[in-house]
């Protein structure tokens, strides 16, 4: 942005200069040129004066003019009578052609008094002519002069690296207002970036900035304003999930005595029996709701996006070790696909957890008897976990639900569970900076797939 900004301002300042620095430049040689102009026409016209009054055949007075006049500003003359026959000459002319037909010209009554704009480039030399008249409107010969512009050209010259200097200190001072200028309007942008970064990552808070034009001032003051609200909102909605979650678990374990005390009276009561499985459900989901809240409360306090809050070493074989003598998965037949030990970037809690919610969810609805495959490895500088089962998997369009809190696909909703397994392992695995996805299996089934940091172990 501020490139852009830099841009646009000094291609504006730029054209600006050059609009006023072209005419300036034109109108500095145009003066210098009229000066010249009218300074050799009035010695051209002393020439003329002093040509209409020499006798032609005796122009030694005239001569002896030139010869000085030459002497003086070393300009070239040349005057003819009228049938073009040279009377008095002193210098020499560049250009013989040109010279002849300015002076035909100026015999016939049609002086040549227009000098070339003077420019540093110019030629260092300008001829003007003007008829010589006696008594009369009728021209009886013509003067011609041959200017020197070269010291006009150095006026020029001089006024031009004038102004292309002081175009330059202009250029200057536009590129270092358009660097402060850009940095006092950019300056609390980046500020409020970098503070709507951190606030994002859980590392800081959004605070106002004071600085820069009023209406980013005032733009900062309404976002923190609507981030301290979030945050709040999200405050509150974490605490009252947390609160409600403790204080339904004393109401549930007494209804628990209760209802145990009922089937203990009455173990074939139908209704005692559906109270039970109510209340093992709700129990469930209290306990879901819980581990979601402290993992979405870890996610959001994370000192830095991506890292990892420990590290541990493990492999598939000593997770699967783990889990396959667990009673609430039995049922479940357990594979390890692949051996090597690896450097996990999470707590060995969280991923004892993520495991557990993937074995547990292939044990619901895999089947009657399914087979969950456990592989970890390194796969760059990033550890990855999939678990794969042979259960019948889920429709396409249902699997970018996956993780979504409370949702179950249509299949499983007869079945038991809470819909919050995989939003707890969203939580935990965002809480270690690492990333899921679900896929289809192959031939069948579901693959979960879970990256943290991490390398190879040897």
């Amino acid at each position: 942005m501020k490139t852009r900004m830099l841009v646009g301002l000094l291609l504006l300042g730029g054209i600006s200069l050059v609009a006023v620095l072209v005419p300036l430049l034109g109108a500095l040689a145009s003066a210098r040129t009229q000066a010249l102009a009218l300074q050799r026409g009035a010695a051209l016209t002393e020439i003329v004066e002093l040509a209409a009054t020499t006798d032609e055949s005796r122009p030694v007075s005239l001569q002896r003019y030139l010869d000085r006049f030459f002497e003086v500003h070393g300009e070239s003359v040349r005057v003819v009578d009228g049938t073009g026959r040279t009377i008095a000459a002193v210098g020499e002319l560049v250009d013989a052609g040109r010279a002849d037909r300015m002076l035909l010209s100026a015999r016939r009554n049609l002086p040549q008094y227009d000098l070339p704009v003077v420019l540093p480039w110019s030629p260092e030399a300008a001829p003007i002519a003007a008829p010589v008249r006696r008594s009369s409107e009728v021209a009886r010969g013509a003067a011609m002069l041959v200017v020197d512009v070269g010291e006009a050209r150095a006026d020029v010259t001089r006024s031009w690296a004038i102004a292309l200097g002081a175009a330059v200190l202009l250029l200057a001072a536009l590129i270092a207002f358009s660097l402060r200028f850009t940095d006092w309007v950019l300056r609390p942008v980046r500020i409020l970036d970098a503070a709507a970064t951190d606030g994002a990552l859980g590392t800081g808070g959004l605070d106002a900035v004071p600085i820069g034009p009023p209406e980013i001032q005032h733009l900062s003051e309404s976002v923190a304003r609507m981030t301290r609200a979030r945050e709040e909102a999200l405050e509150r909605q974490r605490g009252l999930v947390a609160d409600v979650s403790h204080q339904l678990r004393n109401p549930l374990s007494a209804m628990r005595y209760r209802v145990d005390d009922l089937l203990a009276d009455d173990p074939t009561s139908e209704s005692v029996t559906a109270l039970d499985t109510d209340l093992e459900r709700l129990s469930a989901t209290l306990d879901r709701l819980l581990a979601l809240a402290e993992a979405e409360q870890r996610a959001s306090s994370r000192p830095d996006h991506g890292a990892s809050a420990a590290e541990h070493v493990t492999s598939a074989d000593a997770l699967v070790a783990l889990f396959r003598q667990r009673r609430d998965l039995e049922g479940l037949r357990l594979v390890s696909a692949t051996r090597d030990e690896v450097v996990v970037g999470c707590r060995r809690s969280d991923l004892e957890d993520v495991v557990f919610i993937l074995l547990e969810n292939t044990r619901k609805y895999a089947g009657a008897t399914p087979t969950a495959s456990v592989a970890l490895r390194a796969e760059g500088d990033r550890a990855v976990l999939r678990v794969s089962d042979d259960g019948p998997g889920l429709p396409d369009g249902d699997l970018p639900l996956v993780g979504q809190r409370f949702w179950r696909a249509a299949v499983h909703r007869s079945l038991p569970g809470t819909g919050l397994g995989h939003a707890v392992l969203a939580a935990i695995v965002d809480a270690n900076g690492g990333t899921f996805s679900v896929s289809r299996g192959r031939p069948n089934g579901l693959t979960v797939t879970v990256t943290f940091a991490g390398a190879s172990w040897s």
